[in-house]
């Protein structure tokens, strides 16, 4: 069986954050933090934790569509891209860590989105090693150096 291609890796983990991002941005919106908002719950540090963790999912969907349509050359974009998902995967585990073990739904939610994160960030780093590995032209651009005498 012939491993699958980067693209299907890449779209795997444009998907999975996707599903992230709206679990997050559910857990976010609902009053299900101990029957209030968090942010009248008196967690600034949940609730600021839990902003930022969006904005981060926005950000890891927004490069690696940018990686699937190729409208940036970046070289090392690839690279960045892996890293966000993995340091919006600390900001998640702060998010829940942060609010005590609260049995809530919108604490549930943002556990889900956590899960579904962390698995697109070893999807991520699967996917940079693999293409490593195998020396095979990647999806992430590349930077090619002239030759002198080239215009």
């Amino acid at each position: 069986m012939e491993p699958p291609n980067e693209r299907t890796i890449l779209i795997a983990i444009l998907v999975i954050t996707s599903i992230s991002t709206l679990f997050c941005l559910i857990g976010l919106a609902t009053p299900g933090w101990y029957h209030a908002n968090i942010f009248s719950f008196g967690h600034s540090s949940t609730a600021g934790l839990s902003v930022i963790s969006l904005i981060l999912l926005i950000g890891c969907i927004i490069a690696a569509i940018i990686i699937l349509t190729k409208v940036v050359k970046y070289e090392h974009l690839p690279i960045i891209f892996v890293t966000l998902l993995i340091v919006t995967s600390i900001f998640l585990l702060a998010t829940f860590g942060s609010f005590f073990g609260a049995l809530s739904y919108s604490y549930n939610l943002m556990l889900t989105s956590f899960a579904f994160t962390y698995l697109s960030s070893l999807l991520g780093v699967y996917w940079l090693s693999s293409a490593q590995s195998n020396g095979q032209k990647s999806i992430a651009p590349t930077t090619q150096k002239r030759q002198p005498n080239e215009f």
